[in-house]
C-alpha cells in the first residue's frame, strides 16, 4: 500500500530523529531502515516489507498508530499551517514557555494582497522553520495540510479568508512561493516540511438551495476546469513539485473527487507527471466516508473505501480506511500492491 510508503520515506527524507524508531537497540536494528548510507526509498521499503496487510491498513487512516512490535512509533499526518504553525491534531503545544506559541501571521487572504511573492517566500520560509524547530522537540510531524489554493469565485463561501483570492494567475504564483519556502526548493536534499494542497477540486461552497459541502455536485465545464480551477493546483504539482494534495468533499460532474480517477490519476499524476513516490494523497476529514453516504455514489462502506485506493487517495482523514479496508480486502475489492 503505496501511502504508507510514502510515509516512511517521508520520515527519512525530512531527517526526522524525533520520530525515527530506535536504530540502536530497537528490532528493527538490523534492517536496511536503518542503513544511513542506503537512499531513502529503499529504506522505506524495506520497513514496509515487514508489515502485515492488517497493519498496512492499521496505518492508512490520519492518526497511524506505528507497529509496536517493530518499535515504529505512532504518526498523527493532520498538522495545520494555513498562516503559521497551528493548534490542530498534529501540533502539541505546551501550557508555557518554549513551543507554548508560534508566529501567526496575517490570513491568506491578506498575504495574498501584498502581491509580494518575495514576501509569501519569506514567511513560508519561517513557517517551515518553526515546523522543524516543533518537530525536533517532537511536538509536530512534518507534512503540513497547506495551502488552501481553491479559487475564492463566490463571495459567500465561509472559508474564502483561507485563500489568496480569486484569480487562478496570481493564486498559481502565490502557490510557487509559499511552497518553495515550505519545502525549500523544488527538489531539497531534505525537505524543511511537506506543503499539501487542498482541495482538489471544485470546492468552494459551504450550503446553498438546499445543496452542502459533502454531498456538493460540482458541474464543471472543461474549460471552466482547465482555465480557472485547475491552474493553482498545476502550479502546486508541476512547477512547485508540492509533496502532498488533499482530495475535497465535493463531487466533479457526478465523481467524488476522493474517488475520481480522472482527477487523481489522469490529471494530477499522468498529465502533470506528480508520480514520485515520495508524494501522496490525503482525503480531506471524512471525505471516503462521504462517497458511500451522502454522495450514494458506492454501494457500500467498503466498496467506498476500496474506490477511493483504488482511485489514488493514499490517506483517509479520519478512520473510514481503518474500519472498513479489511473487510474490503476479503472480498477482493482491492489488492495488497494498490
Amino acid at each position: 500500500m503505496t501511502g504508507l510508503l510514502r510515509l516512511a520515506t517521508l520520515l527519512l527524507v525530512g531527517k526526522a530523529a524525533a520520530l525515527f524508531p530506535d536504530c540502536v537497540n530497537g528490532p528493527l536494528r538490523n534492517n536496511t531502515v536503518c542503513n544511513t548510507s542506503a537512499t531513502p526509498l529503499d529504506r522505506a521499503t524495506a520497513l514496509i516489507d515487514l508489515f502485515t496487510i492488517a497493519e498496512k491498513i492499521n496505518n492508512t487512516g490520519s492518526t497511524s498508530p506505528g507497529v509496536p512490535r517493530l518499535g515504529l512509533l505512532p504518526y498523527q499526518w493532520w498538522s495545520e499551517a494555513l498562516h503559521g504553525v497551528a493548534s490542530s491534531p498534529g501540533v502539541n503545544f505546551s501550557s508555557s514557555g518554549n513551543y507554548s506559541y508560534a508566529t501567526s501571521f496575517p490570513q491568506p487572504i491578506l498575504l495574498g494582497a501584498a502581491f509580494d511573492d518575495a514576501l509569501i517566500t519569506a514567511v513560508a520560509t519561517v513557517v517551515s522553520t518553526e515546523a522543524r524547530a516543533f518537530n525536533n522537540a517532537n511536538r509536530t510531524g512534518l507534512d503540513f495540510w497547506t495551502p488552501n489554493i481553491n479559487p475564492w469565485r463566490d463571495p459567500r463561501w465561509g472559508r474564502g479568508q483561507e485563500t489568496p483570492g480569486e484569480d487562478p494567475y496570481h493564486l498559481s504564483s502565490y502557490v510557487h512561493a509559499l511552497i518553495d519556502g515550505l519545502q525549500g526548493g523544488y527538489e531539497p536534499k531534505y525537505k524543511r516540511v511537506v506543503a499539501t494542497c487542498k482541495h482538489f477540486a471544485g470546492y468552494d461552497m459551504e450550503t446553498w438551495n438546499g445543496n452542502f459541502r459533502y454531498q456538493w455536485d460540482a458541474q464543471i465545464s472543461s474549460q471552466d476546469l482547465v482555465e480557472y480551477y485547475l491552474p493553482p493546483f498545476q502550479s502546486c504539482a508541476r512547477d512547485s513539485n508540492a509533496g502532498a494534495f488533499m482530495c475535497s468533499y465535493n463531487a466533479f460532474n457526478g465523481v467524488p473527487t476522493c474517488a475520481d480517477e480522472y482527477l487523481l490519476q489522469t490529471v494530477l499524476r499522468e498529465h502533470w507527471g506528480w508520480t514520485n513516490e515520495q508524494q501522496w494523497v490525503v482525503s480531506d476529514c471524512d471525505a471516503v466516508q462521504n462517497i458511500f453516504m451522502p454522495h450514494d455514489y458506492a454501494s457500500t462502506r467498503e466498496q467506498a473505501a476500496a474506490d477511493a485506493l483504488n482511485a489514488g487517495t493514499d490517506i483517509n482523514c479520519g478512520t473510514y480506511y481503518q474500519n472498513h479496508l479489511p473487510a474490503a480486502f476479503a472480498q477482493g475489492l482491492f489488492n495488497e500492491s494498490t
